[in-house]
């Protein structure tokens, strides 16, 4: 489905932009520009884009394996194997990077530790390395949940609406909980996983509709207005195009190791004790060398993580 890397990569791409939009560093914004500054924070919403995709291809991926709860160790282990060695190998970059730098060495074995097990906020007593790494929690609780939820989800259109429809009502109450606060986007994922299957369309357009209802009820707007472009570019706006799908193949890397190499390189030449660029070259350059950093370390990285995950069949 070439048309879900083209989203993939416009996920990447509007929290990358995001970042460098918003990125302040020690001679202060990078664009400092309030009209621009105002429209980039549509730029972090690529973040519950990347949760409604999740939401499609995981609950796609189980339909068509006729998943069962024998499976579900596997499955799990199919997720890990996929998610988890890039992102170690990102936490083993900062604290490197941290360690080759001058000065007190800022982070405790504690913090690293549960950083690398995504379990910050159970215990909350260090921070995160970097804040994307929260979204991982996220993304990682999803899959515990729906591969136990999809073995019942699927036995009937009942068990389907009930179970759907009592997630979205949760979020209702508890939505400052994150995991809770992401329900809609992981619902509208799933839901259109079944209308791109032809399965129970009318139940599907009915969770479709209640799910952008709750977000523009008790969201910001711009979570409703991307999930439902993230609607409309699954089921009928597909993207395709070379060079979007090549993005999209790497777009993990680029999410994961974004927020590091664009750091650095500001760090250098934005910065008048080095080289004090222009702010929109600098701009420009950083997102250059944030595609070419994030495709270094798919090639090196992240295909070995990919070919162990397909190793394992469920």
């Amino acid at each position: 489905m070439g048309h879900i890397e083209s989203l993939r990569a416009i996920a990447a791409l509007m929290v990358l932009c995001f970042h460098l939009l918003s990125f302040e560093g020690i001679n202060g914004k990078l664009i400092a520009n309030d009209s621009i500054l105002e429209y980039s924070k549509f730029g972090a919403q690529g973040v519950e884009l990347f949760y409604l995709i999740s939401g499609f291809v995981i609950y796609f991926s189980l339909s068509k394996a006729d998943f069962t709860l024998q499976m579900y160790p596997k499955y799990l282990l199919k997720r890990f194997l996929r998610i988890f060695p890039p992102f170690w190998g990102v936490v083993l970059l900062i604290c490197l990077i941290a360690l080759i730098w001058k000065g007190i060495y800022p982070y405790s074995f504690e913090q690293i530790v549960q950083n690398a097990t995504l379990t910050i906020d159970l215990f909350g007593t260090s921070d995160w390395l970097n804040p994307i790494f929260a979204t991982l929690k996220v993304e990682f609780l999803f899959y515990l949940l729906i591969g136990f939820l999809a073995v019942f989800m699927r036995k009937s259109p009942y068990f389907y609406a009930v179970i759907c429809f009592s997630a979205l009502g949760s979020t209702y109450f508890f939505h400052t909980i994150d995991i809770i606060h992401n329900i809609p986007f992981f619902l509208l994922g799933i839901a259109c996983s079944e209308i791109y299957q032809s399965k129970n369309k009318e139940l599907n357009y009915s969770l479709i509709a209640a799910s952008l209802l709750l977000l523009g009820f008790i969201f910001p707007l711009e979570d409703l207005i991307v999930a439902l472009l993230g609607v409309c570019f699954i089921l009928w706006i597909k993207v395709h195009g070379k060079w979007i799908e090549w993005i999209g193949q790497f777009s993990y890397s680029l999410y994961l190791t974004h927020g590091l190499s664009i750091g650095l390189f500001l760090l250098f030449f934005k910065n008048e004790k080095y080289f004090n660029l222009n702010s929109w070259v600098a701009f420009l350059l950083a997102f250059i060398v944030a595609l070419g950093c994030a495709f270094l370390y798919y090639r090196i990285i992240e295909k070995k993580a990919i070919r162990w995950s397909k190793g394992v069949k469920y």
